[in-house]
């Protein structure tokens, strides 16, 4: 009897699959983490190049080289509970973040919506990854909403099958907005924003599906894509939304036009897998140390409030006591010890990566930041300190020149040293907007150090980037605001401008932490 009871319990313990390991997929432009088997992870890294390839080679793009630190970073979690729940949100269904430490963006694994009417995690990624795309690619250019939206929508849709892509399906999640134009008529949909008051629940499905229709009958029809040229070359010259509008036709034609559109058999572009080629695709299991950080490394990247973060930090410490000498433990630990406040803390954890990986990137930035927080604490005015503290930030150039965040880390110091930032730490700043035009919050950084130089000129791309970003808010509507001052020249007005900028921009940074 006792035998048999023991053969059972072995049977049992045999039979219950291992949990499954956090996996890395590593690609040329994703960075692909996931608690699943390494074939699964390694099919969904490749489904993302190949989306990216497909983008480029429909509009005969190049893929120039760029840092490796920029790629996007993808983070699938278990369901849609545990991303609702890792991002504080009850309707999420994924979500991307543009930042300029290497964008980032999470999505389910599994959801509960089913059929050809659902939301699915990988049309919400690949709807993100377009708006990366977009603004990575044409980053100094002003797209107005319906087309930033219409453009994601329309790539989202994508459809793969083993030897072609199919492009120009609707996304009939959208399928009220797609033939209803009365709650957005043409004439509403090029001139507003979803943020608009107007554009509440069902209408701003409206305002999806209109876009998505507009931009598919614009974008596949040779006879039409010169019309969206001129309308988008018009507003990069500076033209508002209003008085661009009528270079795509009148807007009670169009509106006639696209309802006529929607009861046809759609056009739809086929394009084969083997005119598709991508590059290699590595997928290794995480180390132990690294998946005993993962939860923290999530909720960290994830973002953190000043309420939240000193509980990440004392994750963070449990976890690195046991790994006290390991490069990716310790700095996830400075990460959370620098969101938390604790700036010595997070300069020691970061000495301690820094110990074992000279290079590593995260720890010599978060040492030089933590050691810059320190400094101003204590109001240093020490040339030498500061220097000392640069030369983190130098090295890291140095390892690699297109990586965006150390250049704008070290035009920091200079803020925060109250040192006149000198002609080539500027030249720094608007080279890394160039390398990360899809951040925001540096876009009013850029655009708050050519107004203080009194470079207005110079400032409107960067004000326009974000004036025209649908999921602006704020910083949208103070970037309308200052190019609006711009036109009417008070330098007055625009020193105060510059100041406005400068504390959106902080307050965007804390808001990322």
């Amino acid at each position: 009897m006792r035998i048999r009871w023991v053969a059972a319990a072995l049977a049992a313990v045999v039979a219950t699959p291992a949990a499954a390991t956090w996996q890395q997929a590593s690609s040329r432009h994703f960075v692909v983490y996931s608690e699943d088997a390494p074939d699964k992870v390694d099919a969904f890294a490749t489904m993302l190049e190949r989306f990216d390839k497909a983008m480029r080679f429909m509009r005969g793009m190049g893929d120039p080289p760029f840092s490796p630190t920029q790629r996007v970073r993808v983070f699938v979690v278990k369901d849609v509970a545990t991303l609702q729940k890792l991002l504080g949100s009850s309707d999420a269904a994924g979500v991307y973040m543009p930042r300029l430490s290497g964008p980032v963006a999470f999505v389910p694994r599994k959801t509960s919506e089913t059929g050809k009417m659902a939301l699915t995690p990988q049309a919400v990624l690949l709807h993100e990854y377009a708006h990366h795309f977009m603004f990575s690619s044409w980053g100094d250019k002003p797209f107005p909403a319906w087309f930033v939206e219409g453009f994601a929508e329309f790539n989202a849709t994508m459809v793969f099958q083993p030897d072609q892509l199919i492009v120009g399906a609707p996304p009939l999640y959208r399928a009220y907005g797609l033939v209803n134009d009365d709650l957005v008529p043409m004439r509403d949909l090029l001139t507003a924003t979803p943020q608009d008051k107007r554009f509440r629940d069902v209408q701003t499905q409206v305002f999806y599906g209109r876009s998505w229709m507009l931009t598919h009958y614009m974008v596949l029809n040779s006879a039409r894509r010169p019309l969206l040229a001129a309308y988008l070359n018009a507003l990069e010259e500076g033209k508002d939304l209003r008085s661009a509008a009528p270079l795509l036709g009148d807007p009670r034609a169009l509106d006639r036009a696209l309802n006529d559109y929607s009861r046809h058999r759609l056009p739809l572009l086929g394009l084969k897998v083997v005119d598709l080629p991508i590059g290699p695709i590595t997928t290794r299991a995480l180390s132990p140390a690294e998946e005993a950080i993962m939860p923290v490394v999530l909720r960290s990247t994830r973002g953190v409030s000043a309420k939240s973060a000193p509980g990440v930090a004392v994750a963070a410490r449990k976890v690195a006591a046991d790994w006290p000498a390991d490069p990716a433990v310790q700095v996830a630990l400075a990460e959370a010890e620098y969101d938390a406040g604790q700036f010595a803390a997070a300069e020691a954890a970061a000495g301690r990566a820094l110990a074992a990986a000279p290079d590593l990137r995260g720890a010599l930035l978060y040492r030089g930041m933590a050691q810059s927080a320190l400094a101003q604490r204590d109001h240093v005015t020490d040339p030498a300190r500061w220097k000392a503290i640069r030369q983190l930030f130098l090295k890291a150039n140095r390892l690699d020149p297109e990586d965006p965040w150390p250049l704008v880390a070290y035009y920091d110091t200079t803020r925060l040293s109250d040192e006149p930032p000198t002609p080539n730490t500027e030249k720094g700043l608007d080279y890394a907007f160039a390398l990360a035009p899809f951040d925001g919050g540096l876009a009013m950084k850029v655009a708050a150090m050519h107004l203080r130089r009194r470079q207005w000129d110079a400032a409107k791309p960067a004000l326009r980037r974000v004036a025209y970003d649908p999921h602006g808010g704020g910083m949208a509507k103070l970037a309308t605001a200052v190019l609006t001052v711009i036109d009417s020249h008070d330098a007055s007005a625009l020193d105060q401008m510059a100041t406005a900028l400068d504390k959106a921009t902080s307050d965007a940074e804390g808001d990322e932490n």
